[in-house]
């Protein structure tokens, strides 16, 4: 089995390698051979023998060169997602909707950043940064998750929530929903790191691959 940590040196800012430690390790405890692979940018990228693809959180300066390097893997990419698993963490799902939009852009930024299109929620960068430990739940993974968000957006249009937090600092202030699922592809705002702080979640993902 193998899992692909994508952009592990360029989306890693709050340690997320660990997700991909926990869930190796309880993988392999249920009988499974576990290889990570890491690529970034300088690498050929090649999914066609992966079974799993992972990316963490990263500065908002790095998340905007990720989003120019990984558009021409589009395609293939959204495929993988389709018919496989594919889990972003933090700021690293924002990039897979419409776009990202700046309120207060720097000097010869642009306000707009085209996404990849995948799906269709938008993302509002917003001078006011989110920082909290929260409680969640799911409706597709049992047991309470728990777990920090730190951002500075919002993100409209999402119509298929991961997680329901208790409080109003989800996807977008005032709201519980928070993350988005989609076929194989999952995305949330919650770090910690989710996996090692949830054994449910990693279960969770390690059942998916283990099948």
């Amino acid at each position: 089995m193998k899992i692909l940590h994508l952009y592990h040196d360029l989306m890693n800012l709050y340690g997320e390698y660990g997700n991909l430690c926990m869930l190796k390790r309880v993988l392999e405890q249920k009988g499974a051979q576990v290889e990570i692979i890491k690529k970034s940018i300088g690498d050929e990228f090649d999914f066609s023998d992966v079974d799993m693809i992972y990316i963490g959180s990263g500065t908002e300066r790095n998340q905007k060169v990720m989003l120019e390097h990984i558009k021409p893997y589009s395609e293939q990419l959204k495929k993988f997602a389709e018919e496989k698993l594919m889990l972003c963490t933090g700021n690293s799902f924002e990039i897979f909707g419409k776009g990202i939009r700046k309120t207060k852009p720097s000097e010869n930024e642009p306000e707009y950043y085209s996404g990849l299109g995948w799906f269709d929620y938008e993302t509002t960068e917003t001078d006011e940064r989110t920082v909290i430990d929260v409680t969640a739940e799911s409706s597709i993974i049992s047991g309470e998750i728990i777990g920090f968000i730190n951002k500075c957006t919002e993100i409209t249009g999402i119509t298929s929530p991961l997680f329901n937090i208790k409080g109003d600092e989800g996807n977008q202030k005032g709201q519980g929903s928070e993350g988005f699922v989609s076929k194989g592809f999952y995305g949330t705002h919650i770090i910690g790191p989710l996996l090692v702080r949830n054994l449910n979640v990693c279960e969770y993902f390690a059942n998916k691959l283990n099948k």
